[in-house]
Protein backbone atom coordinates (compact mmCIF):
# COMPACT_ATOMS: atom_id res chain seq x y z
CA UNK A 1 0.00 0.00 0.00
CA UNK A 2 2.93 2.64 0.93
CA UNK A 3 3.68 2.40 -3.23
CA UNK A 4 0.14 3.23 -3.84
CA UNK A 5 -0.05 5.86 -1.04
CA UNK A 6 3.32 7.57 -2.75
CA UNK A 7 2.19 7.40 -5.74
CA UNK A 8 -1.11 9.47 -4.86
CA UNK A 9 0.70 12.05 -2.98
CA UNK A 10 2.92 12.65 -5.95
CA UNK A 11 -0.19 13.19 -8.25
CA UNK A 12 -1.55 15.60 -6.05
CA UNK A 13 1.44 17.72 -5.76
CA UNK A 14 1.63 17.57 -9.54
CA UNK A 15 -1.52 18.67 -9.79
CA UNK A 16 -1.25 21.13 -6.92
CA UNK A 17 1.49 22.60 -8.82
CA UNK A 18 0.23 22.76 -12.31
CA UNK A 19 -2.64 24.42 -11.12
CA UNK A 20 -0.62 26.99 -9.63
CA UNK A 21 1.00 27.93 -12.72
CA UNK A 22 -1.65 28.09 -14.56
CA UNK A 23 -3.24 30.95 -11.86
CA UNK A 24 0.44 32.45 -11.82
CA UNK A 25 0.38 32.84 -15.67
CA UNK A 26 -3.23 34.07 -16.06
CA UNK A 27 -2.06 36.97 -13.31
CA UNK A 28 0.56 37.84 -15.24
CA UNK A 29 -0.99 37.96 -18.53
CA UNK A 30 -4.29 39.73 -16.96
CA UNK A 31 -1.39 42.52 -15.36
CA UNK A 32 0.00 43.04 -18.47
CA UNK A 33 -3.01 43.82 -20.28
CA UNK A 34 -4.75 45.86 -17.60
CA UNK A 35 -0.97 47.70 -18.01
CA UNK A 36 -1.26 48.31 -21.34
CA UNK A 37 -4.97 49.43 -21.58
CA UNK A 38 -4.67 51.72 -18.83
CA UNK A 39 -1.80 53.57 -21.11
CA UNK A 40 -3.66 53.32 -24.20
CA UNK A 41 -6.42 55.29 -22.15
CA UNK A 42 -4.53 57.93 -21.24
CA UNK A 43 -3.06 58.23 -24.08
CA UNK A 44 -5.94 58.44 -26.17
CA UNK A 45 -7.80 60.67 -23.58
CA UNK A 46 -4.58 63.52 -23.84
CA UNK A 47 -5.50 63.26 -27.71
CA UNK A 48 -8.75 63.44 -27.69
CA UNK A 49 -11.13 66.38 -27.51
CA UNK A 50 -13.96 66.86 -24.90
CA UNK A 51 -16.56 65.75 -26.89
CA UNK A 52 -14.45 62.67 -27.28
CA UNK A 53 -13.47 62.26 -23.73
CA UNK A 54 -16.12 60.19 -22.41
CA UNK A 55 -16.04 57.60 -25.86
CA UNK A 56 -12.74 56.05 -26.55
CA UNK A 57 -10.88 56.15 -23.59
CA UNK A 58 -13.15 55.64 -21.19
CA UNK A 59 -13.60 52.16 -22.62
CA UNK A 60 -10.24 51.84 -22.56
CA UNK A 61 -10.28 52.30 -19.35
CA UNK A 62 -13.01 50.20 -18.12
CA UNK A 63 -11.48 47.18 -20.11
CA UNK A 64 -8.68 47.82 -18.03
CA UNK A 65 -10.08 48.01 -14.72
CA UNK A 66 -11.77 44.75 -15.36
CA UNK A 67 -8.25 42.90 -16.68
CA UNK A 68 -6.95 44.85 -13.26
CA UNK A 69 -9.68 43.49 -10.94
CA UNK A 70 -9.16 39.60 -12.14
CA UNK A 71 -5.70 39.98 -12.08
CA UNK A 72 -5.87 41.60 -8.11
CA UNK A 73 -8.14 38.62 -7.69
CA UNK A 74 -5.67 35.85 -8.58
CA UNK A 75 -3.13 37.45 -6.68
CA UNK A 76 -5.33 38.83 -3.67
CA UNK A 77 -6.94 35.51 -3.03
CA UNK A 78 -4.36 32.60 -1.53
CA UNK A 79 -4.89 29.21 -0.62
CA UNK A 80 -3.27 30.42 3.06
CA UNK A 81 -5.33 33.70 2.80
CA UNK A 82 -5.81 36.95 1.80
CA UNK A 83 -1.82 38.44 0.92
CA UNK A 84 -2.28 42.07 1.07
CA UNK A 85 1.94 43.05 0.94
CA UNK A 86 3.02 46.21 -0.18
CA UNK A 87 3.14 45.52 -3.68
CA UNK A 88 -0.74 44.32 -3.44
CA UNK A 89 -2.22 47.01 -1.32
CA UNK A 90 -0.47 49.63 -4.43
CA UNK A 91 -2.64 47.74 -6.87
CA UNK A 92 -5.84 47.12 -5.10
CA UNK A 93 -5.72 51.12 -4.22
CA UNK A 94 -5.52 52.09 -8.03
CA UNK A 95 -7.96 49.54 -8.75
CA UNK A 96 -10.06 51.36 -6.38
CA UNK A 97 -8.86 54.72 -7.98
CA UNK A 98 -9.89 53.94 -11.28
CA UNK A 99 -13.08 52.49 -10.22
CA UNK A 100 -14.25 56.11 -8.74
CA UNK A 101 -14.07 57.59 -11.55
CA UNK A 102 -15.20 55.25 -13.92
CA UNK A 103 -18.80 55.47 -11.71
CA UNK A 104 -18.09 59.27 -10.96
CA UNK A 105 -17.93 59.70 -14.59
CA UNK A 106 -21.17 58.49 -15.23
CA UNK A 107 -23.18 61.62 -13.65
CA UNK A 108 -20.03 64.01 -13.14
CA UNK A 109 -17.82 65.26 -15.39
CA UNK A 110 -14.49 64.04 -14.19
CA UNK A 111 -13.37 61.17 -16.72
CA UNK A 112 -10.20 63.77 -17.34
CA UNK A 113 -8.90 62.59 -14.03
CA UNK A 114 -8.07 59.23 -16.06
CA UNK A 115 -5.03 60.97 -17.44
CA UNK A 116 -3.41 61.15 -14.43
CA UNK A 117 -5.02 58.18 -12.70
CA UNK A 118 -4.52 55.65 -15.24
CA UNK A 119 -1.03 55.80 -15.69
CA UNK A 120 -0.08 55.51 -12.13
CA UNK A 121 -2.47 52.57 -11.84
CA UNK A 122 -0.39 51.22 -14.98
CA UNK A 123 2.55 51.74 -12.42
CA UNK A 124 1.15 50.17 -9.53
CA UNK A 125 0.51 46.69 -11.69
CA UNK A 126 3.90 46.64 -13.05
CA UNK A 127 5.20 47.08 -9.31
CA UNK A 128 3.10 44.41 -8.08
CA UNK A 129 4.20 42.62 -10.66
CA UNK A 130 7.60 42.07 -10.42
CA UNK A 131 8.00 42.95 -6.66
CA UNK A 132 8.27 39.57 -4.44
CA UNK A 133 5.62 39.43 -1.75
CA UNK A 134 7.45 39.53 2.03
CA UNK A 135 4.39 38.27 3.70
CA UNK A 136 2.04 35.48 3.48
CA UNK A 137 -1.45 34.99 2.91
CA UNK A 138 -4.00 35.48 6.41
CA UNK A 139 -7.54 34.41 7.16
CA UNK A 140 -9.28 37.60 8.17
CA UNK A 141 -12.67 38.14 10.05
CA UNK A 142 -15.62 39.44 8.47
CA UNK A 143 -15.30 42.92 10.62
CA UNK A 144 -11.12 43.45 9.80
CA UNK A 145 -12.50 42.54 6.20
CA UNK A 146 -14.56 45.83 6.30
CA UNK A 147 -12.41 47.86 8.06
CA UNK A 148 -9.79 47.08 5.07
CA UNK A 149 -12.31 47.45 2.33
CA UNK A 150 -13.37 50.67 3.94
CA UNK A 151 -9.50 51.60 4.31
CA UNK A 152 -9.49 51.17 0.97
CA UNK A 153 -12.04 52.81 -0.63
CA UNK A 154 -11.61 56.34 1.63
CA UNK A 155 -8.28 56.44 0.72
CA UNK A 156 -9.45 55.82 -2.84
CA UNK A 157 -12.35 58.81 -2.54
CA UNK A 158 -8.89 60.92 -1.39
CA UNK A 159 -6.82 60.22 -4.22
CA UNK A 160 -9.21 61.42 -6.16
CA UNK A 161 -9.76 64.57 -4.09
CA UNK A 162 -6.35 65.30 -4.18
CA UNK A 163 -6.05 64.92 -7.79
CA UNK A 164 -8.98 67.06 -8.35
CA UNK A 165 -7.14 69.98 -6.27
CA UNK A 166 -3.74 69.54 -8.18
CA UNK A 167 -5.66 70.25 -11.51
CA UNK A 168 -7.46 72.84 -9.23
CA UNK A 169 -4.00 74.25 -9.18
CA UNK A 170 -3.55 73.87 -12.78
CA UNK A 171 -6.97 75.56 -13.57
CA UNK A 172 -5.98 78.59 -11.48
CA UNK A 173 -3.00 79.38 -12.49
CA UNK A 174 -4.07 79.56 -16.30
CA UNK A 175 -6.74 81.69 -15.85
CA UNK A 176 -4.63 83.96 -13.67
CA UNK A 177 -2.47 84.30 -16.60
CA UNK A 178 -4.89 84.11 -19.36
CA UNK A 179 -3.25 80.99 -20.69
CA UNK A 180 -5.28 78.50 -22.91
CA UNK A 181 -4.63 74.72 -23.50
CA UNK A 182 -6.58 72.11 -24.86
CA UNK A 183 -6.57 70.16 -21.62
CA UNK A 184 -7.63 73.23 -19.63
CA UNK A 185 -10.67 73.12 -22.16
CA UNK A 186 -11.68 69.63 -21.20
CA UNK A 187 -12.02 70.31 -17.72
CA UNK A 188 -15.44 71.25 -15.88
CA UNK A 189 -15.71 75.07 -14.96
CA UNK A 190 -13.62 75.54 -12.20
CA UNK A 191 -16.76 75.85 -9.85
CA UNK A 192 -17.97 72.34 -10.63
CA UNK A 193 -14.42 71.24 -10.00
CA UNK A 194 -14.62 72.57 -6.61
CA UNK A 195 -18.25 71.27 -6.05
CA UNK A 196 -16.72 68.16 -7.09
CA UNK A 197 -14.17 68.16 -4.63
CA UNK A 198 -16.15 68.80 -1.61
CA UNK A 199 -18.60 66.00 -2.52
CA UNK A 200 -15.58 63.50 -3.04
CA UNK A 201 -13.83 64.96 0.31
CA UNK A 202 -16.90 64.20 2.28
CA UNK A 203 -17.88 60.48 0.48
CA UNK A 204 -14.02 59.87 1.40
CA UNK A 205 -14.37 60.85 4.95
CA UNK A 206 -17.51 58.62 5.39
CA UNK A 207 -15.33 55.69 4.86
CA UNK A 208 -12.62 56.80 6.76
CA UNK A 209 -14.61 57.50 9.26
CA UNK A 210 -15.89 53.72 9.36
CA UNK A 211 -12.73 52.57 8.79
CA UNK A 212 -11.37 54.30 12.02
CA UNK A 213 -14.31 52.44 14.01
CA UNK A 214 -13.94 49.34 12.71
CA UNK A 215 -10.80 49.58 13.27
CA UNK A 216 -11.33 50.45 17.17
CA UNK A 217 -13.59 47.67 17.49
CA UNK A 218 -12.22 44.89 15.71
CA UNK A 219 -8.50 45.46 15.89
CA UNK A 220 -6.89 44.26 19.31
CA UNK A 221 -4.84 47.15 19.99
CA UNK A 222 -4.58 50.07 17.15
CA UNK A 223 -1.84 52.04 19.04
CA UNK A 224 0.90 48.77 19.69
CA UNK A 225 4.17 49.39 18.40
CA UNK A 226 3.48 48.54 15.38
CA UNK A 227 0.17 50.22 13.96
CA UNK A 228 0.69 53.64 16.60
CA UNK A 229 1.83 55.83 14.09
CA UNK A 230 -0.91 54.64 11.12
CA UNK A 231 -3.59 55.06 13.69
CA UNK A 232 -1.99 58.33 14.95
CA UNK A 233 -1.76 59.67 11.05
CA UNK A 234 -4.50 58.55 9.95
CA UNK A 235 -6.24 60.37 12.82
CA UNK A 236 -4.81 63.78 12.35
CA UNK A 237 -6.05 63.37 8.35
CA UNK A 238 -9.47 62.31 9.80
CA UNK A 239 -9.04 65.79 11.96
CA UNK A 240 -7.55 68.22 8.99
CA UNK A 241 -10.42 66.64 6.53
CA UNK A 242 -13.29 67.40 9.54
CA UNK A 243 -11.97 71.24 9.57
CA UNK A 244 -11.95 71.48 5.68
CA UNK A 245 -15.85 70.39 5.18
CA UNK A 246 -16.86 72.34 8.29
CA UNK A 247 -15.01 75.46 7.61
CA UNK A 248 -16.35 74.82 3.58
CA UNK A 249 -19.95 74.51 4.76
CA UNK A 250 -19.81 76.66 7.53
CA UNK A 251 -17.22 79.55 6.20
CA UNK A 252 -17.37 78.73 2.85
CA UNK A 253 -13.39 77.84 2.60
CA UNK A 254 -12.65 77.55 -1.15
CA UNK A 255 -9.75 77.97 -3.34
CA UNK A 256 -6.66 78.15 -2.07
CA UNK A 257 -7.44 77.28 1.37
CA UNK A 258 -9.76 74.13 0.20
CA UNK A 259 -6.52 73.25 -1.96
CA UNK A 260 -4.16 73.27 1.07
CA UNK A 261 -5.51 71.55 3.54
CA UNK A 262 -6.86 68.52 1.00
CA UNK A 263 -3.40 67.93 0.03
CA UNK A 264 -2.22 68.22 3.86
CA UNK A 265 -4.73 65.87 4.54
CA UNK A 266 -4.16 63.55 2.18
CA UNK A 267 -0.08 63.32 2.79
CA UNK A 268 -0.69 62.52 6.39
CA UNK A 269 -3.10 59.33 4.91
CA UNK A 270 -0.97 58.48 2.10
CA UNK A 271 1.92 58.22 5.09
CA UNK A 272 -0.23 56.37 7.12
CA UNK A 273 -1.09 53.82 4.56
CA UNK A 274 2.00 53.45 2.63
CA UNK A 275 4.48 54.71 4.69
CA UNK A 276 3.64 52.10 8.17
CA UNK A 277 3.58 49.25 5.18
CA UNK A 278 7.07 50.08 4.06
CA UNK A 279 8.67 50.53 7.14
CA UNK A 280 6.78 47.02 9.05
CA UNK A 281 7.58 45.20 5.65
CA UNK A 282 10.67 46.14 4.35
CA UNK A 283 12.89 47.99 7.43
CA UNK A 284 11.53 46.70 10.37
Amino acid sequence: MEPAIGISSQLDYDGCNYFIEHIAMISLFTGIGALLLYLFSAWSQNKASASQVSKRGYLLSMLGWGLHGANLYFHLFTQAGLLLDLGAALSLTAWAVIGVILISSLRKPVANLLIFAAPIAALAIAVDTVSVPSIIGRQYSHGILVHIIASILGYALFAVAACQAVLLIYQNRHLKHHQKSRFITTLPPLQTMESLLFEVLAAGQIFLTLALVTGFVYVDDLFAQQLAHKTILSLVAWVIFSILLWGHYRLGWRGRTAIRWTLWGFANLALAFFGTKLVMEFVL
